[in-house]
Protein backbone atom coordinates (compact mmCIF):
# COMPACT_ATOMS: atom_id res chain seq x y z
CA UNK A 1 0.00 0.00 0.00
CA UNK A 2 1.25 3.60 -0.77
CA UNK A 3 2.35 6.17 1.40
CA UNK A 4 -0.75 8.55 0.14
CA UNK A 5 -3.34 5.68 -0.34
CA UNK A 6 -6.40 6.22 1.68
CA UNK A 7 -5.53 10.48 1.73
CA UNK A 8 -7.20 12.94 -0.66
CA UNK A 9 -6.39 14.78 -3.41
CA UNK A 10 -7.37 18.22 -2.30
CA UNK A 11 -8.55 19.55 -5.70
CA UNK A 12 -10.92 16.65 -6.67
CA UNK A 13 -11.47 15.96 -3.17
CA UNK A 14 -11.08 11.84 -4.42
CA UNK A 15 -9.03 9.00 -2.41
CA UNK A 16 -5.80 8.10 -3.36
CA UNK A 17 -6.00 4.27 -4.73
CA UNK A 18 -2.64 2.46 -4.54
CA UNK A 19 -2.10 2.45 -8.45
CA UNK A 20 -2.95 6.48 -8.48
CA UNK A 21 -0.13 8.68 -10.57
CA UNK A 22 0.31 10.66 -8.11
CA UNK A 23 2.67 13.89 -7.54
CA UNK A 24 3.62 16.08 -4.44
CA UNK A 25 4.53 19.40 -3.76
CA UNK A 26 8.46 20.08 -3.07
CA UNK A 27 7.79 22.32 -0.67
CA UNK A 28 4.65 21.18 1.69
CA UNK A 29 5.01 17.49 0.21
CA UNK A 30 0.48 17.95 -0.27
CA UNK A 31 0.16 15.12 -2.95
CA UNK A 32 -2.37 15.60 -6.05
CA UNK A 33 -2.84 13.17 -8.98
CA UNK A 34 -0.89 13.97 -11.28
CA UNK A 35 -3.89 15.55 -13.95
CA UNK A 36 -5.30 17.65 -11.25
CA UNK A 37 -1.83 19.14 -10.24
CA UNK A 38 -1.39 19.87 -14.24
CA UNK A 39 -4.31 21.52 -14.37
CA UNK A 40 -3.96 23.99 -11.56
CA UNK A 41 -0.61 24.30 -12.65
CA UNK A 42 0.37 25.10 -8.89
CA UNK A 43 0.02 23.69 -5.21
CA UNK A 44 -3.03 25.51 -3.86
CA UNK A 45 -2.10 24.57 -0.32
CA UNK A 46 -1.38 28.26 0.40
CA UNK A 47 -2.23 28.32 3.82
CA UNK A 48 0.50 25.55 4.66
CA UNK A 49 3.02 27.50 2.08
CA UNK A 50 2.38 30.73 4.11
CA UNK A 51 3.71 29.36 7.62
CA UNK A 52 5.84 26.62 5.95
CA UNK A 53 3.82 23.82 6.99
CA UNK A 54 4.07 20.46 6.20
CA UNK A 55 1.06 18.29 4.53
CA UNK A 56 2.49 15.17 6.38
CA UNK A 57 3.08 16.93 9.69
CA UNK A 58 -0.75 18.35 9.50
CA UNK A 59 -2.04 14.55 8.44
CA UNK A 60 -0.21 12.79 11.26
CA UNK A 61 -1.22 15.27 14.16
CA UNK A 62 -4.79 14.58 12.79
CA UNK A 63 -4.39 10.72 12.65
CA UNK A 64 -2.84 11.09 16.68
CA UNK A 65 -6.22 13.12 17.34
CA UNK A 66 -8.03 10.23 15.82
CA UNK A 67 -6.15 7.75 17.44
CA UNK A 68 -3.70 6.95 15.04
CA UNK A 69 -0.82 4.14 14.92
CA UNK A 70 2.84 5.77 15.07
CA UNK A 71 5.44 3.43 13.02
CA UNK A 72 7.70 1.87 15.52
CA UNK A 73 10.23 1.15 12.66
CA UNK A 74 10.21 4.65 10.54
CA UNK A 75 7.74 6.80 12.94
CA UNK A 76 4.80 7.20 10.12
CA UNK A 77 1.33 7.78 11.84
CA UNK A 78 -0.95 5.31 10.23
CA UNK A 79 -4.58 5.24 10.57
CA UNK A 80 -6.00 3.51 13.38
CA UNK A 81 -6.82 0.55 11.97
CA UNK A 82 -3.94 -0.05 10.30
CA UNK A 83 -2.26 -3.14 10.86
CA UNK A 84 0.72 -2.87 8.85
CA UNK A 85 2.82 0.46 7.71
CA UNK A 86 1.61 2.52 4.95
CA UNK A 87 5.19 3.74 4.51
CA UNK A 88 7.74 1.16 5.16
CA UNK A 89 5.24 -1.93 5.79
CA UNK A 90 6.35 -3.09 9.28
CA UNK A 91 3.67 -4.36 11.33
CA UNK A 92 1.78 -2.48 13.70
CA UNK A 93 -0.54 -5.95 14.92
CA UNK A 94 0.14 -5.62 18.90
CA UNK A 95 2.69 -7.94 19.86
CA UNK A 96 1.24 -10.92 22.60
CA UNK A 97 2.39 -10.81 25.99
CA UNK A 98 5.28 -13.43 26.49
CA UNK A 99 5.20 -15.97 28.80
CA UNK A 100 7.35 -16.01 31.31
CA UNK A 101 10.01 -18.60 29.90
CA UNK A 102 10.08 -16.71 26.49
CA UNK A 103 13.50 -15.55 25.41
CA UNK A 104 13.35 -12.30 22.72
CA UNK A 105 14.45 -12.37 19.61
CA UNK A 106 14.57 -8.95 17.99
CA UNK A 107 13.93 -8.60 14.14
CA UNK A 108 14.33 -6.00 11.83
CA UNK A 109 11.92 -3.16 11.93
CA UNK A 110 11.68 -2.93 15.32
CA UNK A 111 9.91 -5.73 15.61
CA UNK A 112 10.72 -8.80 18.56
CA UNK A 113 9.59 -12.63 18.36
CA UNK A 114 9.20 -14.42 21.60
CA UNK A 115 10.50 -17.97 21.74
CA UNK A 116 9.02 -19.88 24.23
CA UNK A 117 8.81 -23.64 24.68
CA UNK A 118 6.12 -24.20 26.63
CA UNK A 119 3.89 -22.58 24.12
CA UNK A 120 2.16 -25.44 22.25
CA UNK A 121 1.04 -22.54 19.46
CA UNK A 122 4.99 -22.15 18.92
CA UNK A 123 4.03 -17.84 19.02
CA UNK A 124 0.33 -17.74 16.98
CA UNK A 125 -2.60 -17.32 18.02
CA UNK A 126 -4.88 -20.16 18.83
CA UNK A 127 -7.67 -19.00 16.72
CA UNK A 128 -5.36 -19.14 13.43
CA UNK A 129 -6.96 -20.89 11.22
CA UNK A 130 -4.96 -24.35 9.82
CA UNK A 131 -7.70 -25.39 7.28
CA UNK A 132 -11.13 -25.72 8.49
CA UNK A 133 -9.20 -26.03 12.38
CA UNK A 134 -8.24 -23.51 15.46
CA UNK A 135 -4.12 -23.91 15.67
CA UNK A 136 -4.81 -24.36 19.41
CA UNK A 137 -7.44 -27.35 19.14
CA UNK A 138 -4.87 -28.74 16.35
CA UNK A 139 -2.11 -28.55 19.29
CA UNK A 140 -4.51 -29.77 21.88
CA UNK A 141 -4.60 -33.19 19.43
CA UNK A 142 -0.67 -32.98 19.20
CA UNK A 143 -0.17 -33.38 22.81
CA UNK A 144 3.28 -33.98 22.62
CA UNK A 145 6.16 -32.23 20.39
CA UNK A 146 4.21 -29.02 19.22
CA UNK A 147 7.41 -26.97 18.84
CA UNK A 148 7.73 -29.56 15.59
CA UNK A 149 5.01 -30.48 14.34
CA UNK A 150 2.83 -26.87 14.37
CA UNK A 151 5.70 -25.46 12.37
CA UNK A 152 5.80 -28.02 10.22
CA UNK A 153 2.11 -28.00 9.41
CA UNK A 154 2.06 -24.14 9.07
CA UNK A 155 4.53 -24.48 6.25
CA UNK A 156 2.18 -27.90 4.60
CA UNK A 157 -0.68 -25.49 4.82
CA UNK A 158 1.51 -22.06 3.78
CA UNK A 159 3.36 -23.73 0.79
CA UNK A 160 1.42 -27.32 0.11
CA UNK A 161 4.09 -28.86 -0.02
CA UNK A 162 3.93 -32.70 1.16
CA UNK A 163 7.73 -34.03 2.16
CA UNK A 164 9.98 -33.64 4.91
CA UNK A 165 12.17 -35.78 6.89
CA UNK A 166 10.82 -38.24 9.63
CA UNK A 167 14.06 -40.44 10.16
CA UNK A 168 12.36 -42.64 12.69
CA UNK A 169 10.82 -44.23 9.83
CA UNK A 170 13.75 -45.41 8.18
CA UNK A 171 14.35 -47.78 10.58
CA UNK A 172 10.79 -48.43 12.72
CA UNK A 173 7.93 -46.72 10.80
CA UNK A 174 5.46 -49.17 12.25
CA UNK A 175 6.59 -48.11 15.66
CA UNK A 176 6.65 -44.20 14.52
CA UNK A 177 2.70 -44.63 13.07
CA UNK A 178 1.64 -46.73 16.71
CA UNK A 179 3.24 -43.76 19.07
CA UNK A 180 0.97 -41.35 16.58
CA UNK A 181 -1.97 -43.69 17.19
CA UNK A 182 -2.56 -44.27 13.83
CA UNK A 183 -3.02 -48.32 14.01
CA UNK A 184 -4.04 -48.43 9.96
CA UNK A 185 -0.28 -47.68 9.05
CA UNK A 186 1.72 -49.45 11.64
CA UNK A 187 -0.17 -52.70 10.51
CA UNK A 188 0.35 -51.59 7.33
CA UNK A 189 4.21 -51.34 7.61
CA UNK A 190 4.73 -54.09 10.41
CA UNK A 191 3.25 -56.44 7.54
CA UNK A 192 5.22 -55.01 4.09
CA UNK A 193 8.44 -55.00 6.80
CA UNK A 194 7.77 -59.02 7.82
CA UNK A 195 7.09 -60.01 4.48
CA UNK A 196 10.05 -58.19 3.05
CA UNK A 197 12.34 -59.49 5.61
CA UNK A 198 10.85 -63.61 5.41
CA UNK A 199 13.20 -64.72 2.85
CA UNK A 200 16.22 -63.87 4.85
CA UNK A 201 14.52 -65.16 8.24
CA UNK A 202 13.90 -68.84 6.51
CA UNK A 203 17.54 -68.82 5.57
CA UNK A 204 18.44 -68.33 8.58
CA UNK A 205 16.02 -70.71 10.36
CA UNK A 206 17.58 -73.23 7.72
CA UNK A 207 20.68 -72.59 8.88
CA UNK A 208 19.88 -73.25 12.29
CA UNK A 209 17.80 -76.55 11.79
CA UNK A 210 20.81 -78.13 9.88
CA UNK A 211 23.16 -77.25 12.31
CA UNK A 212 24.74 -79.28 15.18
CA UNK A 213 24.57 -76.95 17.75
CA UNK A 214 20.46 -77.31 17.34
CA UNK A 215 21.08 -80.92 17.02
CA UNK A 216 23.21 -80.91 20.56
CA UNK A 217 20.56 -79.17 22.05
CA UNK A 218 17.13 -81.41 21.07
CA UNK A 219 18.90 -84.35 22.00
CA UNK A 220 19.50 -82.94 25.75
CA UNK A 221 16.61 -81.19 25.83
CA UNK A 222 14.88 -84.26 24.83
CA UNK A 223 17.10 -87.33 25.86
CA UNK A 224 16.02 -89.83 22.32
CA UNK A 225 17.28 -89.58 18.85
CA UNK A 226 13.18 -88.93 17.53
CA UNK A 227 13.32 -85.75 19.07
CA UNK A 228 16.52 -84.86 16.60
CA UNK A 229 14.25 -85.56 13.90
CA UNK A 230 10.80 -83.62 15.07
CA UNK A 231 11.75 -80.64 12.35
CA UNK A 232 12.70 -83.09 9.54
CA UNK A 233 9.81 -82.00 7.67
CA UNK A 234 10.44 -78.37 7.70
CA UNK A 235 13.95 -78.61 6.85
CA UNK A 236 13.29 -80.86 3.83
CA UNK A 237 10.48 -77.95 2.80
CA UNK A 238 12.96 -75.00 3.21
CA UNK A 239 16.05 -76.85 1.58
CA UNK A 240 13.43 -77.31 -1.51
CA UNK A 241 12.94 -73.54 -1.53
CA UNK A 242 16.74 -72.18 -0.81
CA UNK A 243 17.35 -71.57 -4.20
CA UNK A 244 14.04 -69.52 -4.21
CA UNK A 245 14.56 -67.70 -1.07
CA UNK A 246 18.28 -66.50 -2.43
CA UNK A 247 16.63 -65.19 -5.11
CA UNK A 248 13.47 -63.09 -3.23
CA UNK A 249 15.98 -61.86 -0.27
CA UNK A 250 17.79 -59.47 -2.17
CA UNK A 251 14.64 -57.60 -4.82
CA UNK A 252 12.01 -58.08 -1.45
CA UNK A 253 14.98 -56.05 1.10
CA UNK A 254 15.35 -52.73 -1.54
CA UNK A 255 11.28 -53.21 -2.06
CA UNK A 256 11.69 -52.64 1.84
CA UNK A 257 14.11 -49.88 1.95
CA UNK A 258 12.41 -48.15 -0.48
CA UNK A 259 9.08 -48.33 1.38
CA UNK A 260 11.31 -47.16 4.50
CA UNK A 261 12.52 -44.18 2.51
CA UNK A 262 8.60 -43.45 1.39
CA UNK A 263 7.55 -43.43 4.68
CA UNK A 264 10.42 -41.30 5.96
CA UNK A 265 9.65 -38.90 3.31
CA UNK A 266 5.77 -38.43 3.49
CA UNK A 267 5.28 -39.66 7.49
CA UNK A 268 4.88 -35.84 8.83
CA UNK A 269 2.18 -35.03 6.23
CA UNK A 270 0.21 -38.35 6.78
CA UNK A 271 0.34 -37.54 10.73
CA UNK A 272 -0.87 -33.71 9.35
CA UNK A 273 -3.58 -35.41 7.63
CA UNK A 274 -4.41 -37.38 10.70
CA UNK A 275 -4.87 -34.91 13.08
CA UNK A 276 -7.01 -32.45 10.61
CA UNK A 277 -9.08 -35.45 10.09
CA UNK A 278 -9.49 -36.22 13.61
CA UNK A 279 -9.83 -32.75 14.93
CA UNK A 280 -12.46 -32.28 12.33
CA UNK A 281 -14.57 -35.17 13.59
CA UNK A 282 -14.04 -34.10 17.19
CA UNK A 283 -15.14 -30.36 16.03
CA UNK A 284 -18.65 -32.09 14.27
CA UNK A 285 -19.41 -34.49 17.66
CA UNK A 286 -18.53 -32.35 20.60
CA UNK A 287 -21.32 -29.24 21.23
CA UNK A 288 -18.76 -27.30 23.13
CA UNK A 289 -15.35 -26.18 23.55
CA UNK A 290 -14.81 -27.93 26.97
CA UNK A 291 -16.19 -30.59 25.82
CA UNK A 292 -14.06 -31.01 22.57
CA UNK A 293 -10.59 -30.59 24.66
CA UNK A 294 -11.09 -33.01 26.53
CA UNK A 295 -11.46 -35.13 23.33
CA UNK A 296 -8.70 -33.35 21.77
CA UNK A 297 -6.13 -34.60 24.57
CA UNK A 298 -8.10 -38.18 24.76
CA UNK A 299 -8.23 -38.92 21.83
CA UNK A 300 -4.94 -37.28 20.10
CA UNK A 301 -1.59 -37.36 21.69
CA UNK A 302 1.16 -39.80 21.74
CA UNK A 303 1.43 -43.19 23.54
CA UNK A 304 4.67 -45.08 24.99
CA UNK A 305 2.45 -47.94 25.32
CA UNK A 306 1.30 -48.22 22.23
CA UNK A 307 4.98 -48.44 21.06
CA UNK A 308 5.58 -51.40 23.44
CA UNK A 309 1.72 -52.49 22.34
CA UNK A 310 2.86 -52.46 18.84
CA UNK A 311 6.65 -53.90 19.42
CA UNK A 312 5.17 -57.02 21.27
CA UNK A 313 2.62 -57.56 17.85
CA UNK A 314 5.26 -57.54 15.73
CA UNK A 315 7.27 -59.71 17.73
CA UNK A 316 4.35 -62.47 17.71
CA UNK A 317 3.29 -62.01 14.38
CA UNK A 318 7.02 -62.75 12.93
CA UNK A 319 7.65 -65.62 15.55
CA UNK A 320 4.34 -67.07 14.83
CA UNK A 321 4.66 -67.82 11.25
CA UNK A 322 7.41 -69.83 11.80
CA UNK A 323 5.64 -71.83 14.71
CA UNK A 324 2.85 -72.50 11.95
CA UNK A 325 5.41 -73.68 9.17
CA UNK A 326 6.77 -76.09 12.07
CA UNK A 327 3.48 -77.31 13.41
CA UNK A 328 2.61 -77.92 9.45
CA UNK A 329 5.70 -79.96 9.28
CA UNK A 330 6.29 -81.22 12.16
CA UNK A 331 6.87 -85.47 12.17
Amino acid sequence: MGKYTGSKCIICQNTFKDDDDIVVCPDCGTPYHRSCYQSAGHCINTSLHAVGGSWQAQQDEVRMKLGGKPCPSCGHINKPDAQSCANCGASLMEEPMPGPGAVRIPLPGGRNVYFDASDPCCGASPDEMIEEERLGDVASYVGRNTLYYIPLFRRFRDTGRKISLNLTCILFPYLYFAYRKMWPMAIISALINIACGMPYSMLNMLTTLTSKEYTDMLQQLYGNTEAVHMFDGLTAFLQAQEGLLETLGVPLFLFSLGIRLVFCLTANYMYYRHVMGGVGKIRKAAPTQSVRSALLNSEGGASILNVIGCAILYYFLNVGIYVVLALIFMH
